[in-house]
């Protein structure tokens, strides 16, 4: 997800918070924890290298399950250095800050380092697309009642119909996704990996079935199939994977796609084919 949504959402969350019994100092730090934990484990990008290094330097170590009580007793540490606030709910709201960073991270195509440092898979759904153009339509669409109703009382339940609104699209997203997913492994494709359209209702699929890779469109009330279809070439995956970039285009991958060029073989992830030379490899044959 992009950081401009992460910092919506937390904004969003702090603003569903019950808080009529605070002081202003208490409002502040349990804004901070909220927003800076909804972004903090984006502070990978200050020290992910170019190249390929980048798909697993991103969204690594910093986005892990593991990291979580971490990033949590920071915030719980930095309310009580900056406002003197000791607050024992500050620690689980910044866990969930965090958690919301990670899952929404998750549900998107790229994939994240979910179970750091004890493997360095990345997980993807492909539910959600990477950009929140919608959440920042919900958000628009409230604005104007923000306004309106000043009270504390209605700005979070305001904040609340933006997670419900949020809750009501990635249901629909889930639902269409698993229709998707269930009729292509019905249609005997081993593996499947989906990417989320920006405007709900269109999904592309990237289907896996012996020798080739097939990549369709499943648009709800519209037009779908096929568009692409990837051959397969048997190779020696183990021997690519002493090339690094190979390796690491293997591990972020749910999987890929093996074209022998003759002098070398060519890899590459078919979700993003063409469209980021990351996630393509050519490795000369030795």
């Amino acid at each position: 997800m992009d950081y401009m949504t992460h910092t919506l959402f937390g904004v969003a969350l702090y603003g569903a918070l019950n808080k009529a019994h605070m002081d202003v100092k208490t409002k502040w730090a349990f804004f901070g924890a909220s927003v800076g934990s909804n972004v903090i484990p984006d502070i990978d990008i200050q020290w992910t290298r170019a190249g390929a290094d980048y798909l697993l330097s991103h969204r690594g170590i910093t986005h892990s399950f593991a990291m979580v009580p971490v990033w949590a007793a920071l915030f719980f540490l930095l309310a009580w250095a900056i406002f003197r606030v000791k607050d024992r709910r500050i620690f689980w709201l910044a866990a969930v800050g965090v958690l919301l960073h990670i899952v929404s991270d998750w549900t998107n195509a790229w994939g994240t380092g979910l179970l750091e440092p004890f493997t360095s898979r990345k997980y993807a759904v492909g539910i959600i697309p990477n950009k929140g153009y919608l959440f920042w339509a919900f958000a628009a669409a409230l604005v104007p009642f923000l306004l309106l109703y000043r009270s504390e009382k209605h700005r979070m339940r305001i904040s609340r119909a933006f997670w419900g609104l949020g809750a009501l699209y990635v249901g629909f997203q889930i639902a269409h996704s698993a229709y998707v997913y269930a009729d292509l492994k019905k249609e005997g494709f081993d593996r499947v990996a989906i990417r989320a359209d920006r405007i709900p209702g269109g999904l592309s699929y990237y289907a896996k079935k012996e020798f080739e890779v097939v990549e369709g469109r499943h648009r709800i009330g519209g037009a779908d199939g096929v568009v692409q279809t990837y051959r397969i070439d048997p190779v020696d995956v183990n021997a690519l994977k002493l090339d690094d970039s190979a390796r690491i285009l293997f591990l972020f991958a749910p999987f890929v796609v093996t074209q022998d060029l003759g002098d070398q073989v060519r890899i590459f992830d078919p979700r993003f084919a063409g469209r980021d030379g990351m996630l393509s490899v050519d490795v000369p044959k030795t």
